[in-house]
């Protein structure tokens, strides 16, 4: 079974908002309409105020107090807390962002809780992984409630720098008021392609960032900005010119020791920039291998930094994320990665070692990367639940090999390294091949399910969304098999009056539509 935290949107409008987190499921029918501010504020203070008390919130009840509270939100009706009316739209564009600020607030004092825990070493496995669920289901719930308190024009967007200090850009921890980015600091990043979707669920205990990168400092104390991407290796970008980026939401995290956070980038701005003087670079380590250094992924720059300003003495990260649940299939093999655990970038979110800072957020994008997380998360649940595979086909084949042929000669260099491996980009080929096919339908319905019910589907309708296109595609694909006495081919070329968007390709060897 896929976790059940990724569902998010509409039902992550709670986070925990009523009276009593601790429903069964069977209370379902119990739960009062219409929709309630109060009952969100009132609802998101009391589990602030219950996280805040020992006797409520510790090591030993950690996982039981979030999995319940997770459990409730799972359970409840996607629109619970939509406003079903004017007097409630009212009351929730007066007090939303007062409920902003508290879920904000929770995820800060989970993120302490696991720093005090850790410190009396007395934080526990099952701990850590409820606490990843916590605050994903919080950034879910804040990120859905902007998005609405936008449309209500209660917030008005205005473009400003990453790391910008002031809301609705930037929430802030009350500790680091008035912050300033500092050598060292490391930004946890969601970026805005679909590679960026797959490599923040490429880990079992899965969230919501695919990049990391560090403050650097040169020998003046010049800020930049170093990180590994997949189209360049690594790179070094004044700081000031990176903030202008965009990028759908930034975390920032700090290491406390400012001595060993200013010469961690020190060491990584001297390593990348000598590489890049010398005209050769960092090669983009798509094994995601962060114990050799001879090339280097997103989270590898960061383990280097740390690493070696330490002797060794502070390896990133504390709890790592594990590789397993696609065990039925090539896949994440067929990317490189072939270890049972990786550094994946939001292990920094737990990494009880590291302050949290700020987190950051660019609204027009948070659409896109949401539908993006709900495509890859189908897909790879098709892919574990329902034995999904690709089917690779000649004519795809093709399109790989040109492509490296062409970028052997630079004409797209800027696109993608020569050096990446064939297996890396078939596979990226494919998962996007789907992903547009899914990505066409899910905005196509997001429109019907607006004009229809006004207010956008969450996560979880997505999901449904999806799963429905996806019954009907492959009912479509065994249908046209069986009228035409075809045999189960991968070749589309071949099969031009397949009226099926994907299954010609990426389909279960079973045939099944279940």
């Amino acid at each position: 079974m896929m976790n059940k935290y990724i569902l998010g949107g509409a039902v992550a409008l709670t986070l925990v908002a009523c009276q009593s987190p601790f429903h069964k499921a069977a209370d379902v029918s119990s739960y009062r309409h219409p929709a309630s501010s109060e009952e969100l504020i009132t609802g998101s203070q009391k589990v602030l105020n219950d996280l805040s008390n020992p006797q409520i919130f510790n090591p030993n009840s950690c996982a039981k107090f979030v999995n319940q509270v997770t459990d409730y939100m799972y359970y409840l009706p996607a629109d619970h807390f939509i406003p079903k009316n004017a007097q409630e739209v009212e009351s929730l564009k007066i007090h939303g962002p007062e409920v902003m600020d508290t879920i904000f607030q929770i995820r800060v004092v989970l993120h302490e809780k696991l720093k005090e825990f850790d410190s009396r070493n007395e934080l526990n496995k099952d701990c850590i992984q409820k606490i990843r669920e916590g605050f994903q289901y919080a950034r879910f719930a804040e990120e859905y409630l902007l998005e609405w308190l936008f449309s209500q024009k209660v917030y008005n967007f205005k473009a400003s720098p990453i790391m910008s200090n002031s809301k609705p850009n930037t929430w802030t921890n009350s500790k680091f008021a008035d912050f300033e980015l500092k050598s060292g600091d490391v930004m946890l990043i969601r970026g805005k392609s679909y590679v960026s979707a797959m490599i923040a669920r490429i880990g079992d205990e899965e969230g919501n960032f695919s990049h990391l990168a560090i403050v650097g400092e040169d020998k003046a104390g010049k800020k930049y900005v170093v990180e590994a991407l997949i189209q360049y290796g690594t790179i070094v970008t004044p700081l000031e010119k990176w903030r202008q980026t965009e990028d759908a939401r930034v975390a920032l995290y700090r290491q406390p020791d400012e001595a060993l956070a200013k010469l961690a980038a020190r060491k990584m701005y001297d390593k990348a920039k000598a590489a890049l003087d010398n005209k050769k670079g960092i090669r983009y380590d798509f094994a995601m291998d962060d114990e050799d250094y001879s090339s280097l992924f997103c989270s590898e720059v960061i383990r280097y930094a740390y690493d070696v300003a330490s002797d060794g003495k502070f390896i990133i990260p504390k709890y790592r994320s594990s590789v397993s649940k696609f065990k039925n299939t090539d896949y994440p093999k067929s990317l490189g990665v072939t270890k049972p655990t990786l550094f994946a970038p939001y292990d920094i979110e737990v990494d009880p070692r590291f302050d949290f800072v700020a987190e950051y957020r660019h609204y027009p994008l948070l659409r896109q990367v949401r539908m993006q997380d709900a495509v890859l998360q189908s897909v790879y649940s098709w892919m574990i639940e329902k034995d999904y595979t690709f089917h690779w086909a000649a004519g795809h084949s093709i399109k790989a090999y040109f492509a490296k042929f062409v970028r052997q000669f630079g004409l797209v260099a800027d696109t993608l390294p020569k050096y990446m491996p064939m297996d890396s980009l078939k596979t990226n080929v494919q998962f996007e091949a789907v992903a547009k096919v899914l990505e066409k339908n899910i905005y196509q319905k997001e429109e019907e399910f607006y004009k229809k019910k006004g207010y956008l589907p969450s996560f979880q309708d997505m999901l449904a969304i999806n799963e429905e296109y996806r019954a009907q595609d492959c009912e479509a694909h065994k249908e046209w098999r069986e009228k035409s006495n075809s045999p189960f081919t991968d070749e589309r070329e071949r099969n031009s009056t397949d009226p099926s968007k994907f299954h010609w390709f990426f389909n279960n060897s079973a045939k099944s539509c279940k």
